[in-house]
């Protein structure tokens, strides 16, 4: 584990730029600044430390995040050349060497990483020096490619301490009522799991709604409960935050108006920013992230471009400044058990060069995402194209997928599988799709050898009554 002392990571007698702190409730206070980081403490996790080394080199000039961006990668690549298979034997391959990788400029002529070698290398992709704890992780992955992997406790530590700081830049922070506009568990939760998630979530002021499978009815409940928890912050998928927009503008109907709106999982277009702070009487910060790595970049408070988690992460891309949109590759410099080095994410961006008026030295991205269209019950509701990757990421089996909605009661699952479906995969797959399309729907599982691609380049993960050009 990294220490973070002061000497250690120059941090000096810096503190963070004054915020929001006098507004927090005593609660979140007392939750943020002393129990959270005791637990992690006592845990002997990094979580505390980390939190608060980000919480002052946000305002380190982008010269200097850049020095330290350039010490962590350093000692990742070391792990990769000399500890993991997988690495030793694509570098040697291309003929990259570590003593001749001196600058950014050396680095970026690595090769890059695709889902699919981590899909058929991941035990060869894990380091044989590391001897601590691997957390098994997976993505449905905005492609439609899910994506098995492994992240280390430290990593983890880091990416939520990120996470945190990213929601801190609208004022949301630990403690503070927030409603959650998301998804659900995948298949059955034992009543020790969900007892533990009630408590947890009770502790952090948090209301979960899941917002898979949308109606009228939903978001009248969702309306209800909001006013009766009474948010100063509401988080949510774009396409769930749009809908329940959408409800209340139709209905004439109303929330208390938080102080912030969170979007997350899908890009947000100005059109629907507009139309979310319309109903919900709050400015909305967009957020960018993955399942493979959390949070990647999110807005502050002059929500002017996406700020990177410079310390954390290395986001490339693979165009040149000023050419427009190009290919992302991420690499997270902490997850040492299993290295993510150049990764294509599969989303196309741009980096943007000018300081932000903010005054954070990070630097800011500009993210073209894929997009998921939305489907439909036989009964009227509508369903998030979020669902299909958050269910299967659960299903071993599945290499690549495409939903198509054929008519209001026919499904059609194209799969690309690494081996015949189990049973359990198969009744999981068609009662989770029951379950939010209706009982009446006609699941039809189809093994393919590959999905197509569009002439961009991208695979559209579902595909609507209305979307099949």
């Amino acid at each position: 584990m990294i220490a973070l002392s002061a000497a250690s990571r120059g941090v000096g007698g810096e503190r963070g730029k004054p915020g929001d702190e006098r507004r927090l409730s005593l609660y979140s206070q007392i939750l943020e600044g002393a129990l959270v980081p005791g637990y992690y403490r006592l845990k002997g996790r990094g979580y505390g430390g980390y939190r608060a080394f980000l919480e002052a080199s946000q305002w380190w000039s982008a010269e200097r995040l850049r020095e330290f961006q350039w010490g962590e990668l350093r000692r990742l690549l070391e792990t990769a050349f000399r500890h993991v298979p997988f690495y030793r034997r694509k570098y040697e391959s291309a003929g990259a060497r570590l003593e001749d990788i001196r600058s950014l400029e050396d680095f970026a002529r690595l090769p890059a990483l695709t889902r699919e070698e981590v899909n058929q290398q991941r035990e060869q992709m894990r380091s044989e020096a590391w001897r601590g704890r691997l957390i098994p992780h997976a993505t449905g992955g905005s492609s439609g490619r899910p994506t098995r992997f492994y992240i280390t406790l430290e990593s983890y530590d880091w990416r939520c301490a990120a996470s945190a700081r990213a929601y801190s830049w609208s004022g949301c922070r630990l403690g503070e009522r927030t409603l959650y506009l998301w998804g659900g568990p995948v298949g059955e939760v034992s009543r020790g799991q969900a007892a533990k998630m009630s408590l947890f979530r009770w502790i952090r002021r948090e209301l979960m709604i899941n917002t898979f499978s949308q109606s009228e009815a939903l978001w009248e409940r969702v309306r209800r409960r909001a006013l009766r928890f009474r948010p100063r912050f509401v988080v949510g998928y774009v396409s769930s935050l749009e809908q329940f927009s959408r409800y209340l503008l139709d209905k004439r109907q109303s929330v208390p108006a938080p102080r912030a709106v969170i979007a997350a999982a899908e890009p947000l277009a100005a059109p629907t920013r507009e139309l979310i702070e319309r109903a919900l009487g709050a400015p909305v910060y967009n957020t960018y992230g993955s399942r493979e790595f959390m949070s990647i970049a999110a807005e502050c408070e002059r929500r002017d471009g996406l700020h990177i988690h410079m310390e954390n992460l290395l986001v490339e891309t693979v165009g040149q400044a000023g050419e427009g949109p190009s290919k992302l590759l991420v690499t997270d410099l902490h997850n040492l058990g299993m290295p993510f080095i150049r990764y294509e994410i599969g989303d196309a961006g741009s980096l943007r060069e000018e300081a932000c008026p903010c005054g954070r030295g990070l630097a800011r991205l500009s993210v073209e995402g894929n997009e998921r269209d939305m489907l439909r019950t036989a009964s009227g509701r509508t369903v998030s194209g979020i669902f299909f990757p958050h269910m299967l990421k659960d299903v071993p089996e599945v290499l690549e997928f495409q939903a198509e909605q054929k008519s209001l009661e026919h499904i059609v699952l194209r799969l690309v599988l690494s081996a015949d479906l189990s049973e359990r995969s198969r009744r999981l797959l068609e009662s989770e799709i029951r379950k939010v399309f209706g009982e009446g729907t006609r699941v039809e599982i189809v093994r393919v050898e590959s999905i197509a691609r569009y002439p961009s380049g991208k695979r559209r993960v579902t595909v609507g009554l209305e979307q099949r050009d």
